[in-house]
């Protein structure tokens, strides 16, 4: 076990959890505040619509992908407030979008890994060539909470107070929404696109628990994410299994521990 931590690929994935918890942990508490979770969940599912454009033109996937959540979540944040079962629309054009990436994949008769490594990432597997561009990513990401920070945190407090500032909360929810989906394509080699918004959602509903302030709730969140990253794999290298869904379960037992530690 020991030789294996040391292994280049082990240290790789250590840094990527290290990089991307960064902009998850800030952007993961800013969806459960503002209830956006299952919005962000559909940016992440429709995604694999860029992995199928991406396999067919022989592209590179983190482009393609980033195209096609941006595209969503700019039309999510253009509906949310038009319809009266957004719930229903956003499941519809969910189901609809994976569908066709699953047939333009279903085209190249050697694309099951591929489909495979995109719903459950493989964390072991991200170069350093990978993690130059996660790091890029992250920085982009970084910048734009810093300078946006106190308006998010001001619509997520009070609506009603938010709105004397003259700025659209449409406008703040795009701009989460467009973050969603950097962060799709930040983790969505590593934990793969169905548990993206898992590994968002589930550190900050732990920290939220176990916080009073949103600083405190970010930092918290942060270091949950970073645990349970780092327990998930350790423990896919140990059992062989996905590195993906075991830092979920991870993360999963972390937010069941921050609930009974919130009782006392």
């Amino acid at each position: 076990m020991l030789d294996i931590i040391s292994e280049s690929f082990f240290i790789n994935g250590v840094f990527a959890i290290l990089i991307a918890s960064i902009v998850t942990a800030p952007l993961g508490s800013m969806m459960v505040w503002n209830r956006l979770s299952y919005m962000g969940d559909s940016i992440a599912h429709s995604s694999l619509l860029g992995v199928g454009v991406a396999t067919v033109l022989q592209m590179d996937a983190s482009f393609t992908v980033l195209v096609v959540a941006l595209i969503l979540a700019v039309i999510i944040s253009f509906v949310i407030d038009k319809v009266h079962s957004i719930d229903a629309v956003l499941n519809i054009m969910t189901s609809v979008v994976m569908s066709v990436g699953m047939v333009l994949l279903s085209f190249i008769p050697s694309s099951g890994e591929r489909i495979i490594h995109s719903l459950f990432g493989d964390i072991l597997m991200i170069s350093s060539g990978e993690l130059v561009q996660m790091l890029c990513i992250s920085l982009v990401g970084v910048c734009v909470i810093i300078y946006r920070w106190k308006y998010w945190v001001s619509v997520s407090i009070s609506y009603d107070l938010f709105l004397s500032t003259g700025i659209s909360p449409r406008r703040i929810k795009m701009e989460i929404l467009i973050m969603s989906a950097l962060a799709v394509v930040l983790f969505s080699r590593s934990v793969g696109i169905l548990l993206v918004t898992a590994f968002l959602i589930i550190p900050a509903s732990g920290a939220r628990l176990l916080s009073r302030t949103p600083a405190q709730m970010v930092m918290v969140s942060m270091a949950l994410s970073v645990i349970s990253g780092i327990v998930g794999l350790m423990l896919s290298v140990r059992f062989d299994t996905f590195p993906g869904p075991m830092t979920i379960i991870t993360s999963f037992f972390l937010l069941v521990l921050a609930h009974v530690l919130s009782k006392k």
